[in-house]
């Protein structure tokens, strides 16, 4: 029995990922207004993408793909016995019901996961069921390690502004911090695929101290780092100094996430 993966485009990749003929990408969109919509990470470049972001007077929106996009990319795979489906958080997109949908619409075995999460941390759930794959596991041993993943992975990441994800409606629980004093900078992260406080400090040097802390014992335990960033690979660069790792696997994030946390974002996720 042979296994495909099916995630979207809100899932960081791992160096070599899309040349992999059983893995597929279906991508959400962003749109400037009514009249321009772009695919994320397909019709315009991270760097294009975060231009536009700060010079429009329009903040951007985005959009789940169809249920259609999703039944293409399963067709697509009629090779594989199997497909397997991660998408990123139903508490942020509605992109698990398209692809949940589409699964009722083509006579063949799908099984969608909520990966709980976005990005690097979506980016190391599909790592780990890729890799059961290509130790020759069958279909449900990977979707057990993705599901197994999804509850083991855990995200921390530190926004310049709330402003972006106020804007957007995907503060979740952090709203309570918004409007409080311009120098407190909160180190967010991912409870049960919402967006959380995780601590709020003063600053962004206290801000990374913080993550800083808290992600020592996972790196004495050895767990694999994911870095992402939106616009500032510097901050990477310094938290990975700080942490005494390498930046192995680094991802700027693209632009259906980033415009929902805004430019300067940094972060990382580990498993």
């Amino acid at each position: 029995m042979t296994t495909a993966i099916v995630t979207d485009s809100t899932t960081s990749l791992m160096p070599g990922m899309l040349d992999r003929p059983d893995v597929r990408i279906v991508p959400l969109t962003f749109h400037f207004g009514a009249e321009e919509s772009y695919l994320d990470k397909v019709e315009l470049s991270n760097a294009e993408f975060y231009e536009r972001l700060r010079d429009s007077d329009e903040f951007p929106t985005t959009s789940q793909p169809s249920a259609g996009a999703f039944v293409e990319a399963y067709e697509e795979l009629d090779a594989y016995d199997d497909i397997l489906v991660l998408t990123l958080s139903s508490k942020l997109s509605g992109t698990y019901e398209s692809a949940t949908t589409a699964a009722g619409m083509v006579e063949r075995p799908v099984e969608v996961v909520d990966m709980m999460n976005a990005e690097i941390g979506s980016g190391l759930i599909l790592r780990e069921a890729v890799r059961v794959i290509d130790d020759g596991g069958e279909f449900r041993d990977a979707k057990r390690a993705a599901e197994a993943a999804a509850k083991k992975t855990d995200i921390y990441f530190a926004v310049g502004t709330l402003e972006y994800l106020a804007k957007s409606g995907r503060i979740g629980r952090a709203q309570k911090l918004f409007g409080t004093a311009l120098d407190i900078k909160p180190v967010l992260t991912l409870d049960d695929g919402e967006v959380v406080p995780y601590k709020r400090v003063r600053g962004r040097k206290r801000q990374m101290n913080t993550i800083v802390e808290d992600l020592k014992p996972a790196v004495e335990a050895g767990k694999t780092l994911f870095f992402g960033h939106v616009d500032t690979p510097e901050s990477v660069s310094e938290l990975a100094e700080r942490l005494g790792v390498e930046e192995e696997l680094v991802s700027e994030i693209g632009g259906v996430v980033g415009c929902h946390i805004g430019p300067g974002t940094y972060g990382v996720a580990c498993l």
